[in-house]
Order: C-alpha cells, then sequence, then structure tokens
C-alpha cells in the first residue's frame, strides 16, 4: 500500500504565495538611495561649506550616522540630523498611486583649511544591515571663487540650530567683515571686545566679567551680536569648546532679541547669543575661544541722501578670544575641613520629618546655595550623637540662570533608641575669592525627640559607601494549602495549577500569535544592540568623548520608545516618569547614575573626565548600561503587552 504524501492545503499554499509576492513587491518599493551632496562646491577662503548625506526610502528604514573619508582638508565645525516625509501621487502601470517618501539627513558643516582644488571622498552609510557609498565630491577654494549668494533659510545648521529671527531682522556685508573684530579694549577687571571702525555694521562681541580668577571661581561670558544692518539668517556654526572649564549653561537663545544700545556714540541693534559660567580647572593660562556663526546680511547704504539697504550676501565669522590668567588656591592657611567650596555660600541643616520613631530611618539635609559652582562641593565631615547611625548618603545639585547653584546632601539617619537628641553643628571652610581668604560656615545644632516604635523591626544600618543592601529580617512561615474533595481526599494545590499553567501556555502562544507580542522587544533589543556595538568601536579607537553622546543618545532612544513619548526633546526625569512603572521602580535610580556617567564623557571638561575614560572603566561602564537598557526593554515591553492584552 503506498503511503499517501503530505500535501500542503491549497488555501495555505495560496496564502504563502500571496505573501511572498507581498513581501517582494514590498521589497522592491523600498529602495533605499543614498546620496552626497554640498551646497557649494566653489568658496572662498575662511567660507565655509555644508555637507549633506541624504538617506531616502519609500519605506522606514534604520540608518546608522555616516561613516566620513579623512577630512585632512576641512576642519568639521558641527554636526547636525534632520528627518523629513513627504506624500505625493505617481503614475504606475497600474495607474495613480499614492506613495510617501520618507529620509534622513546628516548634515555637516566644513570649512576648508587651505586653497586649492579639495576632494571629499566617498562616505559610507549602514542602512538595516547593507552598506552603501557615496560618490567623491570635488571643492574649489580660491579667492574670488564663491559666488555670495544667501544661505539657506531656516539654518538647521549649528550647534543645537539656526537661531529664530523676528520678522524685520536681516543683514550685511564682506569688505566691512574684513574690518570686524579687531580692538579689544578690556575694563579693569574683565574684557569686551568693542568695534574700531564706526562703519562696521555688524560684529559679534564677546563680554567677560574677570579675565584672572581662582581655580574654581565663576567667571561669566556671553556673547552678543551687534548690527546695524538687517540680518536674515545667521547659523551657529560653532559654539566656544571652552577647554580648561567647568561649563554651565546660563542662556542660550534660540530666538534674537534686539535691544538698542549705543556704542562710541554709534546706535546698534545688540541680541545675546549665548551665556555661560565659566569655572577654571586648573592653575596656569587658560582661553575662552572663540563663537563662530555663518550670516546672511544686508547692508544698510547710503543712496541719494536717505538710506536703504542693498543686496544680502553670507559670510561667516568669529568673536575674538579672551585669554584668562588662572590663580591657584592658597595653600598656606588652608583648613582641613575644606571641601572644594570656592565662593560665596551659606550652609544650612533641616530635618523636614515630623514624627521620628526608633529604628525608623528619618533625612538630614545639608545644603550649599550662593554665588559658585556647588556641583563641586564634596560632603562636610559628620559624626553623628550616640544613639544615631547612618544608613545611606545622597546629594543633589543645581545651577540656575541667575549663576546661583545650590547642592543638597541628604543624610539618611536611623535612631537606635527612643529619647532626645541634638545633631551637632556641622563646620566646613570656604574659599572667598573677593577677599582670598577661606571663611568658616557652620551650621545650627538640631534638637529632635525621637519616639517609641510600635513594631520589634529593625532597619540594618549602612556605613557610608557601602552599596549592599539592607538585611532581610526572618520571613514569616509559609502556609501550605490544600483542596478537599467532599470524599475527603485531599487534592494539592499544585495539581489545579498545573492544569491552569497548561491551559495559559495555549492562551499565551494564541495572544502572541494573534497580537504580535514579542515582536516590538525583538525590534527593540536588535535596534539596541546596533547603537552599543557603535558605542563599543569608539571605545576600541579610544574615542571617550564618542562613548559618551552614542551611549547618551542610546539611553533616551530607549526610554523614549519604551514611555511612547520619544527621546529627542524630553528630559530623563520626565521620561522615567511616563515610563511604566515597573521601569521606574527597579531601574529609575541606576540609570540616572549611570546617565551621569556618559554626561560627564560627553561634556565635561578632561580634567574634570579624569579615570571615567580609562578604556577598563569605559568598559565596564558600558557593559552594566548595556545590562540596564535591555532590562528596561524587556519590563517596559512587557507591560505594554500586557495594556495591549487587556484590551
Amino acid at each position: 500500500m503506498r503511503k499517501p504524501k503530505t500535501l500542503l492545503p491549497k488555501k495555505i499554499g495560496n496564502w504563502f504565495i500571496a505573501s511572498a509576492l507581498v513581501f517582494a513587491s514590498q521589497i522592491a518599493s523600498a529602495a533605499v538611495d543614498v546620496s552626497a551632496t554640498v551646497d557649494r562646491d566653489a568658496l572662498n577662503p575662511g567660507d565655509t561649506l555644508t555637507l549633506t548625506i541624504n538617506v531616502s526610502s519609500s519605506e522606514e528604514v534604520a540608518s546608522a550616522q555616516p561613516e566620513l573619508p579623512p577630512l585632512d582638508d576641512f576642519e568639521v565645525l558641527n554636526t547636525w540630523t534632520s528627518q523629513e516625509a513627504r506624500a505625493s501621487f505617481v503614475s504606475t502601470p497600474q495607474g495613480p498611486q499614492f506613495q510617501t517618501v520618507r529620509a534622513t539627513r546628516y548634515n555637516f558643516a566644513l570649512q576648508p583649511k587651505r586653497e586649492g582644488q579639495l576632494r571629499i571622498g566617498a562616505a559610507e552609510v549602514t542602512v538595516d544591515s547593507r552598506k552603501y557609498r557615496t560618490k567623491p565630491i570635488t571643492i574649489r577654494v580660491a579667492q574670488g571663487a564663491g559666488a555670495q549668494a544667501p544661505s539657506r533659510r531656516g539654518g538647521g545648521g549649528g550647534g543645537g540650530g539656526g537661531i529664530q529671527l523676528p520678522p524685520g531682522f536681516e543683514e550685511e556685508e564682506e569688505d566691512l567683515f574684513s574690518q570686524l573684530l579687531r580692538r579689544q579694549a578690556p575694563p579693569s577687571t574683565g574684557s569686551r571686545t568693542l568695534p574700531i571702525n564706526p562703519d562696521e555694521a555688524f560684529f559679534i562681541q564677546v563680554d567677560a566679567d574677570k579675565t584672572e580668577a581662582y581655580v574654581g571661581e565663576q567667571i561669566t561670558v556671553s556673547w552678543y551680536l551687534y548690527t546695524r544692518g538687517q540680518i536674515r539668517d545667521l547659523d551657529t556654526l560653532k559654539y566656544p569648546s571652552l577647554k580648561g572649564f567647568w561649563k554651565e549653561d546660563i542662556e542660550i537663545a534660540t530666538q534674537l532679541n534686539f535691544v538698542s544700545e549705543i556704542v562710541n556714540g554709534i546706535p546698534y541693534k545688540k541680541a545675546l547669543l549665548a551665556s555661560f559660567a565659566l569655572f577654571p580647572i586648573k592653575e596656569g593660562s587658560a582661553t575662552i575661544d572663540a563663537y563662530k556663526a555663518k550670516c546672511t546680511v544686508i547692508p544698510m547704504v547710503d543712496a541719494l541722501g536717505g538710506f536703504g539697504f542693498g543686496k544680502a550676501y553670507t559670510f561667516t565669522k568669529s568673536s575674538q578670544n579672551i585669554s584668562v590668567k588662572v590663580k591657584p588656591l592658597p595653600v598656606e592657611g588652608r583648613p582641613e575641613d575644606f571641601t572644594g567650596a570656592v565662593g560665596t555660600y551659606d550652609v544650612s541643616a533641616r530635618v523636614e520629618d515630623k514624627n521620628i520613631v526608633e529604628n525608623q530611618p528619618f533625612t538630614l539635609k545639608v545644603r550649599f546655595e550662593g554665588q559658585g559652582n556647588a556641583k563641586l562641593i564634596e560632603a562636610p565631615p559628620f559624626q553623628p550623637p550616640e544613639g544615631l547611625e547612618i544608613y545611606d548618603q545622597q546629594n543633589e545639585a543645581r545651577f540656575f540662570r541667575t549663576g546661583t547653584s545650590f547642592k543638597d546632601f541628604s543624610i539618611l539617619l536611623i535612631p537606635r533608641r527612643s529619647g532626645e537628641f541634638t545633631i551637632p553643628a556641622m563646620k566646613t571652610s570656604v574659599f572667598d575669592p573677593k577677599t582670598a581668604r577661606y571663611v568658616v560656615k557652620s551650621t545650627e545644632p538640631i534638637r529632635i525627640i525621637v519616639g517609641k516604635g510600635t513594631g520589634g523591626g529593625r532597619t540594618q544600618s549602612l556605613g557610608l559607601g557601602d552599596g549592599s543592601a539592607p538585611k532581610k529580617g526572618p520571613e514569616e512561615p509559609k502556609l501550605a494549602l490544600e483542596w478537599k474533595s467532599s470524599r475527603g481526599v485531599g487534592i494539592p494545590v499544585a495539581a489545579y495549577g498545573g492544569l491552569f499553567g497548561v491551559f495559559g501556555l495555549v492562551l499565551l502562544w494564541r495572544a502572541r500569535t494573534e497580537l504580535g507580542w514579542g515582536q516590538k522587544k525583538k525590534d527593540l533589543l536588535r535596534q539596541l544592540r546596533a547603537r552599543l556595538r557603535r558605542v563599543e568601536d569608539r571605545a576600541s579607537a579610544g574615542d571617550w568623548r564618542g562613548v559618551g553622546v552614542e551611549m547618551t543618545n542610546a539611553i533616551y532612544f530607549v526610554l523614549g520608545e519604551i514611555s511612547g513619548e520619544g527621546g529627542a526633546n524630553v528630559e530623563l526625569s520626565k521620561l522615567l516618569l511616563k515610563a511604566p512603572p515597573s521601569v521606574r521602580r527597579e531601574l529609575g535610580e541606576p540609570l540616572t547614575k549611570q546617565m551621569e556617567v556618559f554626561q560627564v564623557l560627553s561634556f565635561a571638561p578632561e580634567g574634570v573626565v579624569g579615570s571615567l575614560k580609562d578604556p577598563e572603566q569605559m568598559k565596564k561602564a558600558i557593559a552594566e548600561m548595556g545590562r540596564l537598557m535591555e532590562r528596561a526593554v524587556s519590563l517596559g515591553v512587557a507591560q505594554d503587552d500586557e495594556e495591549r492584552g487587556a484590551s
């Protein structure tokens, strides 16, 4: 007897064929186009150009940051990324079809280092695991080669994007710019650059409140745009790098707000570009480097006895550098309790808990607040009185736009008996740069009353710096449950649990099949691991700045996806608030702490980064953050699947 062949049912076979055709058509329609363009291929020395690498497709694709060729003849001033989606009707053999094209543009602001025929080689872009290469581009740099034409409106260029301009403000001309930024007339304590030629219609002024400071002393620096003409477009190409300083933002302009000012008897319009609080890191000499911007300007001209505006021109100009002399903190007379506070501070302590009972923790808060960088202050020495134990210690710091800052030290204490306690005053020394002396600051003693506890539980204390968790008390005895039938035969709960477990597994399998459970997790983990590989590549190349930036972006990407908020313009704390409760409970604190590490690698001055850029330490930090983010994906997607199942 012949054994019958196992045939695929006709309907299922047809379904597979149809699916294959649909899949093939999707692949064909999702063609990827990768190209490189420049906004100009001939320019004058000192001008800039924008190299744009465009990745477009009719479907959503995952593209990595382009790998640029060696750019020995160019300085990369800035980079930024933009995205666009546009829809249109196109003619096809089947008739008009609605087509959507999605594009990601990677932009690079470049400035040539020399004249001549310069070559930008092929860039490589990875799109959905496939590599694409662009065509090389040749640039001619020579005096008079650049056509002076208006730049692209809306900018999108420079550090954080183009600055928006109110209606009616537009700008100026090349031969005037060659006379700009030539004089620095420092006041007695600071430095302010001013125009020397009364015909100047545009310049960038830098204003520093001092050019001599102690290590850790605050220097407030601001950059302003002055104009007599009309400014149409302004793109920030380069914010000052400020090496040798700890930097805190006071204000970064997103829109130019002009006010009137008379300079040497000449009326100007003035608008703030950026303002920072700088804190020198080490003694010696430091430089506040240039703010660089590209502008499209319309010069104001005197015609037939009246005033008007001429042709628009595009220029790239910079502010002047300012040298700062950094003095060391005095060694003679430095107290042992000096914790790094430089500035003018008030120190206070308080206990916020109303009801304090024995064996239950309460919080003592110590605050430094005033003019200076409180983030650099270390905790003052503290010895609790007999009967109080230190359980844990945390700190929080913030810098305000007013130039002031604070740092809170939260000390968690556990009273081991009831009764009255006096928390002693804490003394610490602060260096006041105005008087060049160390000043002793002290908190007031605090009297507390500890009541009797109602339970017998006891919280295990931790020494400061001990990362172990509190020890758990004895576990309660577990109850063994058993169901009995009417015949008196005992049927263990486990038997029923097994039956329900099998039934639950069947339901879970159906749910995963019908609702697509697990697919989002796979997609997110795939994208996360691709980002982590880029971080590891940066670490292998010794690019610790790149490690910080790439990992910070990966953190915002993961939390943005699982919170449904997107991570582009949302603060980390807000993303955690939007994330599922399980993510906040389990990962909120470790993610925040690890984030601080990579933010320091990204933005802090090299002197502050210290051992964080050590290859082995970076490797451990990357591995730990990778573990935390994979756990966040698992928790976040599990919550999402539960909500989908409930709906």
